[in-house]
């Protein structure tokens, strides 16, 4: 509202000066205008909605009657409403240094309410104006490079960033003068646009199987657009559009959803007082998949020396290989000079050796899931590095707490779970034992920060957070399969939830061994609520990369389906069946974790579901979903996230 304010009162003391021949917006340093206050839209009402997205109209109308040629000169990032600013102008050119350019309204389960939907098919066509509203928004909120929004069609002059002002205020003369006009391309024939509708709903339902209506609302009112319709009529149908999907439950959820990721976790409010200590020098022991991956991460983001040790020569190929490829992978898209990769690779040694580990800073080990093998790591280790560095583990359900008992300096051990792909999982869950020092949790933190990576504190009990209630939840489907359900059935009774994988989809991304270890694990800690499966059980001994035999298409591979033993007697569940079992298996297990303070509240769950199992913002998370469809008050009499206006306070203690 402010921001509207502001730009009435600009247009105000335009309308005062009878001489103006043009007008330039452009915006702060590095960021042109980023939209809407999120913050304001919790507990939103149909009213106030219809009123916003009036208000908006409004402004943005005065700005596109101007009497003058206006331009938009975007020098940095540029969102939501910011875009909708540009669109009302005339003209607009784009730095090369733009942070980036994206409608993140779908990705928050509502549509671009400013006019984005109606002239975006105008200015850019259809196409690409579903591609930058639904596609790239359901892509995990994928942002446009400056390039590819100039050659789609958002800017009209891509200028480099040292002449860009100049170059913008000079363009908009020759606007003024007449000396130059900008050309719109043609817009799409009836079966180029009847094809881009029909690529957008599909991608809808791949993305979100119908669970919030946000991304066939905006592929509707594009449609409107593109097809002739007429602007007023098309706005009008945008304020009906907010007051329709920002009260509802995906929205408030994703509200929500943003404000745990986007302001709590960053602000790190469980962060100790007490100062890091530098890591110059980082040691991965374990050089297996997820040992290169982390190794090509540390060596990206810290540039500092990386040394990755194997006792395998041929897995230490293997590695240098992954490493030095995704450094070639930068160069080719211009992100790194070869320069500078060859600088970055110099830094990395790879050696059987623990002795190379002597002067690191953090030495996090990614080796087999075995307890007694973890334990001679760090045992190993400790004898070659100071007694400040910091070991780390990467267990995905071991306790911490054991793997540094018996060292000389058990203060100093964390873990640091991080997620597959570890390139793009964003979360990572820092693990902390009765015995982890201030310094290494302060340490740890400040690590994962310059990783760029988001960190959640999580205390020391089995398979922390994620793959706890993972494997609760992907039991409890599980069940299903051993009455006779068929895995796709199951995975898409799941999806229908707004899930973007099913949990059979998934068992091929975490692997079967993994899971197997993980379930072994829960059942040694909790075996009344974690039985010991002999199907899953019976995956984990295998070979395969999953459950599907993905060459056939989503079909289970023949020794799963061989193998797979259905309990006798026992009938296939209906798909709502299947969805309130795994619902209320993974409330239960939350009411447990609670009560255990394996996080401090059941917001942190919701953090960690969100950024390291990719549940969707539209649904809030985990425990934010079970409040709002009731499940939390009937099996417990409330829900499990507290009040929303205490939903930034300091945390409690996590048990340790």
């Amino acid at each position: 509202a402010e921001s509207l304010a502001s730009l009435d009162a600009a247009l105000d003391e335009l309308a005062a000066q009878p001489d103006v021949k043009g007008l330039l917006l452009t915006g702060k340093p590095f960021v042109f205008a980023v939209g809407a206050d999120l913050d304001a839209f919790g507990g939103a009402t149909e009213e106030f909605a219809r009123a916003a997205a009036a208000r908006g109209h409004r402004a943005f109308r005065r700005l596109a009657d101007l009497p003058f040629p206006t331009l938009a000169a975007i020098n940095g990032a540029c969102m939501g409403g910011g875009l909708e600013i540009a669109l009302h102008c005339d003209a607009r050119t784009l730095s090369t240094a733009a942070a980036g350019i994206a409608f993140p309204e779908v990705f928050l389960s509502i549509v671009p309410a400013w006019g984005g939907t109606q002239l975006a098919p105008r200015v850019v066509g259809a196409a690409n104006a579903l591609q930058a509203i639904v596609a790239n928004a359901l892509d995990n909120n994928r942002v446009m490079k400056p390039a590819q929004a100039f050659q789609m069609g958002f800017a009209d002059r891509l200028i480099d960033a040292v002449d860009f002002l100049d170059d913008s205020v000079a363009l908009l003369e020759r606007l003024c003068t007449g000396e130059e006009q900008i050309e719109r391309p043609p817009a799409p024939d009836a079966g180029d646009l009847d094809e881009a509708l029909a690529t957008a709903r599909r991608t809808a339902d791949d993305r979100v199987h119908g669970a919030t209506r946000a991304p066939y609302v905006a592929i509707d009112l594009i449609e409107f657009a593109a097809g002739g319709g007429a602007l007023d009529e098309g706005c009008r149908r945008e304020e009906d559009a907010l007051a329709e999907l920002l009260p509802a439950r995906q929205a408030q959820a994703a509200v929500y959803s943003f404000g745990l990721t986007q302001h709590r976790v960053k602000r790190q409010p469980w962060k100790p007082a007490t100062p890091p200590r530098a890591v110059g020098k980082v040691g991965i022991v374990g050089s297996g998949l997820m040992g290169a991956q982390l190794g090509a991460l540390f060596l990206q983001r810290l540039e500092v020396p990386v040394v990755l040790t194997d006792v395998d020569e041929a897995v230490l190929e293997r590695a240098r290989g992954l490493v030095e490829g995704e450094l070639d992978k930068r160069v080719q898209r211009g992100r790194e000079s070869a320069g500078k990769a060859e600088f970055l690779k110099s830094l990395v040694t790879y050696t059987v050796s623990r002795e190379p580990l002597a002067g690191s800073g953090l030495v996090l080990e990614a080796v087999v899931e075995a307890l007694d093998v973890k334990r001679r790591v760090f045992a190993d280790v400790e004898r070659v590095v100071d007694a400040g560095c910091l070991l780390a583990t990467n267990t995905s359900s071991l306790s911490v707490e054991a793997m540094g008992e018996a060292l000389a300096h058990p203060e100093r051990v964390v873990g640091l779970h991080f997620f597959n792909p570890v390139a793009l999982m964003p979360l990572v869950e820092v693990v902390r034992t009765p015995a982890s020092s201030q310094e290494a949790l302060a340490t740890a933190f400040a690590v994962a920060k310059r990783l760029r990576k988001s960190a959640v504190p999580v205390a020391d009990a089995p398979a922390f957070v994620v793959n706890r209630l993972w494997t609760r939840f992907t039991g409890a489907c599980g069940e299903a399969v051993n009455a006779g359900n068929d895995f796709a059935e199951v995975d898409d009774a799941v999806k229908a939830l707004g899930l973007p994988m099913g949990p059979f989809e998934l068992l091929g991304l975490v692997g079967l061994k993994v899971a197997a270890n993980v379930a072994r694990t829960l059942h040694e800690a909790y075996p009344e609520r974690f039985p010991l499966d002999a199907n899953f059980q019976m995956l984990g001994v295998t070979d395969l990369p999953g459950v599907y035999d993905w060459a056939r298409g989503r079909v289970p591979f023949e020794e799963v389906t061989r193998r797979w033993r259905v309990t006798d007697g026992a009938r296939p569940l209906t798909g709502a069946q299947i969805r309130t079992r795994a619902l209320e298996a993974a409330a239960d297990e939350i009411r447990h974790m609670l009560d255990e303070r394996v996080v401090a509240d059941a917001r942190d769950i919701d953090t960690c579901m969100l950024l390291g199992a990719g549940w969707p913002f539209f649904m809030g998370g985990i425990c934010k979903h079970l409040d709002q469809i009731g499940v939390s008050e009937r099996l417990f009499g409330a829900p499990l996230v507290g009040a929303l206006d205490a939903a930034f306070s300091e945390v409690s203690d996590v048990r340790g």
